[in-house]
């Protein structure tokens, strides 16, 4: 296969990749309100995704290309992902609630792995209960998870999307 066969179907691949994190980028910026910078992105996005599919429509027995398009798409939707988790601060709101006791020691073990912990106390069906409630980044999320379920494997445990955040002590991104 001559150099100038693999050239276009690398090339298709590219644009699809970075066509596919345009997209999130645009997202992130809709998100943020910034509509005028969002256009901007739609309009490239929108001419990236016409050419790259009228390069593979027009030729659909074309493999290489056919290849180059579909691996794009998907290559582009795990590199849109690494980009939102870079520059999206999401948090969850994970609330574990059990014995006062055994919430007190989820509440160390969280505490000593740097995750900021309300203790809560309660009553539940069956008396007393603590709930705790700790504010997570979103990539944290399963540390926490794996620390309430390390002491008690059937902890009831429920989690939220929070939408704003304001004070309070939150886990400082790792490096």
């Amino acid at each position: 296969m001559p150099i100038d066969s693999l050239a276009i179907p690398l090339f298709i691949f590219l644009l699809r990749v970075g066509n596919n994190v345009i997209g999130t980028v645009r997202l992130i910026l809709v998100s943020r309100g910034r509509r005028a910078w969002s256009f901007g992105f739609a309009a490239l996005e929108s001419l990236l995704f016409a050419y790259t599919a009228g390069q593979v429509i027009t030729d659909l027995e074309n493999l290489p290309k056919l290849a180059a398009y579909v691996l794009g798409f998907a290559v582009g939707g795990f590199v849109g992902v690494q980009v939102e988790n870079r520059f999206v601060k999401a948090y969850e709101c994970v609330t574990a609630i059990t014995s006062r006791e055994t919430a007190h020691q989820m509440a160390l073990a969280l505490r000593e792995a740097g995750h900021g912990v309300t203790e809560i106390m309660g009553e539940g069906a069956h008396g007393e209960v603590e709930e705790l409630r700790i504010i997570v980044h979103r990539r944290d999320l399963p540390q926490a998870i794996r620390i309430i379920h390390a002491i008690k494997p059937d902890a009831f445990v429920t989690v939220e999307h929070s939408e704003f955040i304001r004070g309070g002590w939150i886990r400082a991104h790792r490096k």
